[in-house]
């Protein structure tokens, strides 16, 4: 921390005059420092100076949290800018996140993860198309070279992210989608 405190305060360049704040407000959120909300704060204005938006939406993300307990208001709007940004993004464990406070914070949030043609990562697009030839979990696994539980998690976001309940619905869309019939 020495040695990064020491080139942020050196030099003016928004990145590390960013990664500083950060660490600085992570510190003072850890120790419930209220100083934290104005590290984040600089530290979501430099990584913007900087051009890093996910760094910046993480920020935001992480003042959101910090102000949560006594703004929930501002938690809330902090919160959601950070998830629009998640979500352009794609950033699907920071989507998570930002779902996940902004449920703490009372607001139902189901966001869409991804944009374009298919909402699915390729991997899961294999999952899929084996869900459609009838394979079970055990067999997905198997013919991906994965573990059991990666299938069934993959098998899990497949449904989730098409809004089905069953396997069967998967395998029914993915012949439907293969012949370009959905």
């Amino acid at each position: 921390m020495a040695s990064l405190e020491k080139s942020a305060t050196h030099q003016d360049v928004p990145y590390l005059i960013a990664v500083r704040a950060l660490a600085r407000g992570r510190l003072a959120a850890a120790s419930g420092d209220p100083a934290a909300r104005a590290w984040f704060r600089v530290a979501v204005d430099e990584f913007g100076q900087a051009q890093l938006p996910l760094e910046s939406a993480r920020s935001q993300l992480a003042f959101a949290t910090a102000v949560a307990d006594d703004s929930p208001n501002v938690a809330r709007a902090e919160a959601k800018a950070a998830l629009d940004c998640f979500v352009r993004l794609q950033a699907a464990r920071d989507i998570d996140a930002a779902a996940a406070l902004l449920r703490s914070l009372g607001l139902r949030i189901t966001p869409g993860r991804r944009t374009g043609p298919s909402p699915l990562t390729s991997r899961e697009a294999e999952v899929l198309e084996l869900l459609g030839h009838g394979l079970s979990n055990p067999e997905i696994a198997e013919r991906l070279f994965i573990s059991r539980k990666t299938a069934e998690h993959h098998v899990a976001n497949v449904l989730s992210k098409l809004n089905l309940r069953t396997r069967s619905e998967a395998a029914a869309y993915a012949v439907r989608t293969k012949l370009g019939t959905k």
